[in-house]
């Protein structure tokens, strides 16, 4: 089993990354990139960000462009598979609003930006039964060499409390090889 990773608090973390920052990180983190399609209706409300913006910045633009959009459209998903395992261009065609799409939607912005993110699939304390679920990210932090912890759906992005992984992912196929064994 992988160590586990450092982390530090979000909201400081994310106010001091910078989009510049991740330029010269070399092939080490090859494997936490990699994204699916993004519609150019979405990506084009994200793209002005600079190199000189913050992660925090682009995690809010990114966020403002979701909301603008979701006005227009809301979807919850039917079933916990539809909630991640649905490509991202459909889940924000279709305006999906659920922790798994929102996750997953945010994840893939920042991949495509050159970021190194870990999808991770965990528990809130609050959640008894096997199929309630709860996703999150972790965001490499090259200042520190560091992993950040960022629940896109709350405010400041930080985790709930009593939030518990289960595993980390390098994208939800490798999810779905658990989910469809009923080992999730």
């Amino acid at each position: 089993m992988e160590n586990e990773p450092k982390f530090e608090k979000p909201e400081a973390a994310l106010e001091r990354m910078k989009l510049s920052d991740y330029e010269n990180l070399g092939t080490d983190f090859e494997e936490w990139l990699g994204t699916q399609e993004i519609p150019e209706i979405f990506w084009a409300r994200i793209v002005h960000s600079n190199s000189a913006s913050t992660v925090r910045e682009l995690l809010d633009v990114t966020q403002e462009a979701l909301s603008d959009m979701h006005r227009r459209r809301k979807e919850h998903p039917v079933s916990f598979a539809e909630s991640r395992f649905t490509p991202v261009a459909e889940m924000i065609e279709r305006g999906m609003v659920s922790c798994g799409a929102i996750a997953t939607i945010f994840g893939n912005v920042l991949r495509k930006l050159g970021i190194p993110t870990k999808f991770v699939h965990g528990k809130l304390e609050s959640q008894k039964e096997k199929n309630h679920r709860h996703p999150w990210l972790e965001i490499y932090n090259p200042l520190d060499e560091s992993w950040v912890e960022v629940d896109a759906t709350r405010d400041e992005f930080k985790l709930p409390p009593g939030a518990q992984p289960i595993k980390r992912y390098h994208d939800w196929l490798e999810l779905k090889e658990d989910f469809d064994k009923g080992d999730y």
